[in-house]
């Protein structure tokens, strides 16, 4: 009878201990999701206040500010945050999917023959042997998408069809949700956006003199026709890395041009094509087509583009959303 009693009294220590593993996973992915809750959240917070500004929001990855405000929201929920890290589906442009990993502030240890810990000992002193006992971790991932369409017009931008008058406003715009897989793309903090209604050179990173004096040459004629503009990023293969290349956003990230926005895309490229000397082009890429004056005509887009080599699958891979143009020395790359 004594003997049964012990073996009960082992069982219950038992399974005590692996509901106690599992409360500390359960509480590790709280925080986790807390945590990157938060991280997104501020981006948002930035992305708002561009819009409320006029400027065409672009939500992207700021460590420091995502870092603090992970940390803070894992420690409120009984976590400590161990990694984070942002990427994205646009060639690592803007870093909006972030995932964190979190570890449990509690752990347990494993009994000892001798009897000298507790059965219910599970403070961490950060000392503790990893192969002597186990604390709950969690990762989470989290994004932010703009979820109303944006467009300039003559009064400036519109989303949703409405003005955008103050931060609070713009905030119900954007987004926030779990989600469980990162982007294609880890987020490159040297790549360079601007989203003014007009952008300079200077917003742009260190652009080839040919390439900013084509982009001014557009601003001038189209002033404000993109919502935003991309330069100078770290892409060896492609004339971005060399300063020859600006993409201008004719829609939202991933998005589909509308068709007005579509048809000044048209308008601007023709302009391009027609002034491709002047304005040293070496190639333009838009929806699924490409045109270069080395290897095509000169004349409408319509009519002289050709199909792009490849087909991603992805609106910003296919510059579905957004014009690339490249002027500059050649090669066009």
């Amino acid at each position: 009878m004594f003997g049964l009693t012990l073996s009960l009294l082992a069982l219950t220590v038992l399974f005590v201990r692996v509901g106690a593993a599992n409360d500390m996973r359960s509480q590790a992915q709280t925080a986790a999701d807390a945590s990157v809750l938060a991280a997104v959240a501020g981006l948002r917070d930035h992305a708002a206040r561009q819009l409320s500004d006029g400027v065409h929001p672009m939500p992207r990855y700021d460590e420091e500010i995502a870092r603090s405000r992970a940390e803070t929201y894992a420690r409120n929920n009984g976590g400590v945050l161990t990694d984070i890290r942002a990427s994205d589906n646009a060639m690592g442009r803007f870093g909006n999917i972030v995932r964190v990993e979190v570890r449990g502030a509690l752990c347990q240890k494993e009994l000892t023959e001798d009897g000298s810990r507790a059965w219910n000992d599970v403070v961490c002193d950060g000392e503790e042997d990893a192969s002597g006992s186990f604390e709950g971790t969690a990762a989470a991932i989290a994004i932010i998408d703009l979820s109303a369409e944006c467009g300039r017009e003559s009064d400036g931008l519109v989303c949703g069809g409405q003005d955008v008058t103050d931060q609070d406003q713009a905030r119900e715009f954007f987004d926030v949700h779990l989600i469980d897989q990162e982007g294609r793309f880890k987020f490159d903090p040297n790549s360079v956006f601007g989203g003014g209604a007009i952008t300079d050179c200077g917003s742009l990173g260190g652009l080839h003199p040919q390439m900013c004096a084509a982009h001014e040459a557009l601003n001038q004629e189209f002033p404000g026709f993109y919502l935003s503009a991309g330069g100078y990023r770290d892409e060896a293969g492609s004339d971005h890395g060399y300063g020859q290349a600006v993409d201008y956003m004719m829609a939202d990230l991933g998005a589909t041009p509308t068709p007005e926005m579509d048809a000044t895309a048209i308008e601007v490229i023709d302009f391009l094509i027609a002034n491709a000397q002047d304005l040293n082009v070496k190639g333009i890429i838009y929806n699924y087509h490409i045109w270069s004056p080395s290897r095509d005509s000169t004349g409408p887009w319509m009519e002289v583009r050709r199909p792009a080599n490849r087909v991603y699958g992805n609106p910003t891979l296919d510059h579905v959303d957004h014009i690339h143009l490249s002027a500059g020395p050649p090669p066009f790359r």
